[in-house]
């Protein structure tokens, strides 16, 4: 029987995220450690389902999950995972407490990052990128590589979160007002923070001068989509609160202000 087909697995200043910059560490990312371990018989690096799965925001039971998407897409116990138990307390504020086995399955790299991709939505994208970036990197892995990728991870989880509710806040506040919402409202609202974060130039215009493929998010660093999610999460409350385009610009810049100047007076490092 033929298996189902996997998914392809394959601002200060504005600079492209690269490699020797020095961002400081993101601890949402420490939920999805990539570390040495053992599926079968090979020495690999491996991803916890349980991490994945919290990471992912997934509704549904890990095990009622992990089963799901082993069945789908045919991943092999002791290839491409491998089922560990795990002792843990019941209650450790009881006086009966006493330990419990429960389940973990530790993932290949190749698995957790199919398993990402088949979300298919921002987060998913987003982890699997990182799984990608720590793929890349694991022959000369160092600590500081792994702090930029879990901080640069944070804030693409937290861009592709505030998105949609800013998008949602803006679609409800113009059918209050009995107006339609066009996909350029949504455009302008994204651009606005861009230029915001990427000193005054859209994503795609960043991307262009910097000579970048694909989605722009992708080569921000950690500290640009921090920013740029702070300022969405702001501009959502202050379109509940009724302000237009013009008034949320200017409270949205004196937000960025004060943002960076909490960042130690200068958030971006060439």
């Amino acid at each position: 029987m033929n298996k189902p087909q996997r998914p392809v697995t394959g601002p200060g200043h504005s600079h492209a995220q690269n490699s020797s910059s020095l961002i400081s560490s993101g601890e949402f990312a420490d939920l999805i450690p990539v570390t040495p371990g053992q599926i079968g018989s090979h020495k690999t690096s491996v991803v916890s389902a349980t991490a994945l799965h919290a990471a992912l925001g997934i509704n549904s039971r890990l095990t009622d999950w992990i089963k799901r998407r082993i069945a789908e897409y045919g991943f092999t116990d002791g290839e491409d995972y491998q089922v560990v138990e795990i002792l843990s307390d019941s209650n450790l504020s009881s006086a009966k407490s006493r330990q419990q086995i429960t389940h973990d399955y530790l993932l290949t790299l190749d698995t957790a990052k199919e398993i990402a991709m088949v979300e298919r939505n921002e987060r998913g994208r987003a982890i699997r990128r990182y799984f990608i970036r720590c793929e890349e990197k694991l022959q000369h892995l160092s600590p500081r590589t792994v702090r930029e990728l879990r901080h640069q991870l944070k804030g693409r989880v937290m861009v592709a979160s505030y998105h949609a509710p800013m998008c949602a806040a803006l679609a409800l506040q113009r059918a209050t007002a009995g107006k339609p919402t066009r996909n350029y409202h949504y455009a302008a609202e994204a651009n606005m923070i861009a230029r915001l974060v990427l000193d005054g130039m859209t994503a795609r215009q960043w991307a262009t001068v910097n000579a970048l493929t694909g989605d722009a998010r992708d080569h921000m660093s950690g500290d640009q989509l921090e920013l740029m999610a702070y300022l969405e999460q702001s501009n959502t409350t202050l379109i509940d609160a009724g302000m237009d385009y013009h008034q949320r610009k200017a409270h949205l810049t004196r937000l960025m202000d004060k943002w960076r100047v909490r960042h130690d007076g200068g958030i971006y490092h060439d």
